[in-house]
């Protein structure tokens, strides 16, 4: 009974000790990151989404006067920052465009930083 006790305390702690964990086997952890700020008429407490096809990456709201920051795991593909709102202008640091709608911008793969010193919306 005794081996049995002392098994159950010395192998726990020896799959804690090896090296070999469910850690990623890659240093560059690929991550995205976008700011700021919505003007228009209803700019208070609107909900923002990055997706990367059907998969959420984040979620936030703006804040009263308009600015917002997300992040949150990126992919290789390009992901989508949706408004729900029609955009009427936008300028970034980064060339994006806008989808068919014009209520979301599509962010371009190989880049991970985005800055939106305005983006423009209708009601």
């Amino acid at each position: 009974m005794k081996i049995i006790s002392l098994w159950a305390a010395v192998f726990p702690m020896t799959f804690l000790l090896t090296t070999s964990r469910c850690e990623p086997q890659y240093v560059d952890n690929s991550r995205v990151f976008v700011e700021g700020k919505i003007s228009g008429n209803a700019n208070a407490q609107l909900p923002l989404k990055i997706s990367a096809g059907n998969i959420v990456i984040t979620e936030t709201q703006t804040k009263s006067d308009g600015t917002f920051k997300m992040g949150g795991p990126g992919t290789n593909s390009e992901k989508h920052l949706e408004i729900g709102r029609k955009i009427i202008s936008y300028q970034s640091n980064v060339e994006c465009k806008l989808s068919y709608d014009s209520t979301t911008i599509v962010l371009p793969s190989g880049k991970s930083y985005f800055k939106f010193s305005n983006i423009n919306v209708a009601l």
